[in-house]
């Protein structure tokens, strides 16, 4: 028999993992010299790339707090818990699986309520560039209102996370000792953005931007980012970076209070409150750059912008999967020759029928436009394809 020069196949199982090390699955040879051609199993060694600890992670230096808020208020780098205004935490569950160690975690998110806010004291100080991130669920479309004084359609707005003290007055909340706001508000009647009030002084509101909207309900990654020493602030949605916008060139560290769900900056009757939303994996840090940290976080999660050790992230991608208003259904159209088809966000797929007409007219004539109930029988014409109807309607 010939000798078979073609090169060996390797084929490898997608195998599993254990926790902290990474996947090295064994390989099959096929030996091509063989008649029958037997698979041979040959073991592999890991290659030790380097991990964080699981249950002690080392955080890098520039981090100043993290808050998982896994059915815990507990701070994971300063012990800056938070702490609720009133009666007990409440936590929203979705599932984190681990898309190629096959792996499923429960997780839990810190869900917002009507008329409870969380509040923490910091320990820290940030005097120069800082980078805020979560994860954040939005419940639905913020909506609209009109303004309290021009009467004009405005839109609503609700607190998420701010680093501020506030007061009210005169239906009106303002604000000292503030850093920053960051709020959610309504961009149109299914998408919502982020939006973030900026303070010079602690005090008055210097800067305002917003992000890129982004569809309601659903799971949003935001990681903001301010670089002092080019006055500039992003906002970035899901891992796309946002635009660089003016910002203060000062430094934005007060001294006020870090809360949830509290501070909306303005009249209270644009206030609104996002019930079922919840945050998870917040991270705060004075480390700031240009560089798409938000695409590290979006893909591999929290640890990869705050752990001093990074792991190989071949080995850390994740998927999310959480529950859906029942109310909310999303239908995707699309073509396939001649057949229409409608998949919906509930895994159904529906073909289109031909629609099938009781009776039909040609209009041959100009007298058949007699048989039309139309308001204005002068502006409607027959043509080859037939009717032009401009300017009028026509009652079927």
């Amino acid at each position: 028999m010939p000798r078979d020069t073609t090169p060996p196949i390797v084929v490898t199982d997608p195998g599993g993992g254990i926790p902290g090390t990474p996947i090295v699955p064994p390989t099959i040879i096929i030996d091509h010299d063989s008649p029958i051609r037997p698979p041979v199993l040959i073991p592999q060694v890991p290659t030790i790339l380097p991990i964080p600890s699981i249950l002690n992670p080392i955080f890098a230096s520039s981090v100043l707090g993290v808050w998982r808020f896994n059915q815990t208020l507990e701070d994971s780098v300063n012990q800056n818990d938070f702490t609720t205004s009133t009666g007990s935490a409440i936590y929203a569950s979705f599932s984190k699986f681990e898309l190629i160690r096959n792996r499923t975690e429960s997780r839990y998110g810190l869900e917002f309520e009507t008329d409870k806010y969380y509040l923490m004291t910091p320990t820290y100080v940030f005097d120069a560039n800082f980078t805020l991130a979560f994860w954040y669920y939005s419940p639905a479309p913020v909506g609209f209102t009109r303004h309290f004084q021009t009467r004009e359609m405005e839109p609503k707005i609700a607190p998420i996370i701010a680093k501020c003290n506030s007061q009210t007055q005169n239906s009106q909340t303002t604000l000292n000792q503030s850093s920053f706001v960051v709020t959610e508000i309504a961009d149109s009647k299914s998408k919502n953005a982020i939006r973030v009030f900026l303070t010079s002084n602690g005090t008055q509101i210097s800067h305002i931007i917003t992000s890129e909207s982004y569809d309601a309900p659903g799971l949003h990654h935001v990681l903001m980012t301010y670089i002092i020493s080019e006055g500039r602030f992003r906002i970035d949605i899901d891992g796309k970076p946002g635009i660089l916008y003016s910002a203060p060139s000062t430094s934005l560290q007060q001294s006020g209070n870090v809360s949830i769900n509290n501070v909306v900056p303005g009249f209270l009757a644009h206030k609104t409150t996002q019930i079922g939303a919840y945050i998870f994996d917040v991270v705060f840090s004075t480390y700031a750059s240009r560089d798409n940290e938000s695409l590290k976080a979006f893909r591999y999660g929290y640890e990869h912008i705050s752990y001093a050790d990074l792991f190989d992230t071949r080995f850390s991608y994740f998927g999310m999967s959480y529950t859906q208003p029942n109310t909310v259904s999303t239908t995707h159209l699309f073509v396939d020759g001649g057949n229409i088809f409608a998949a919906r966000s509930n895994g159904s797929i529906v073909q289109g029928v031909k629609p099938v007409w009781d009776r039909e007219f040609n209009y041959q004539d100009d007298e058949s436009l007699s048989l039309l109930s139309v308001s204005d029988i002068n502006s409607v014409t027959r043509i080859s394809e037939g009717l032009k109807v401009k300017g009028t309607s026509i009652k079927i």
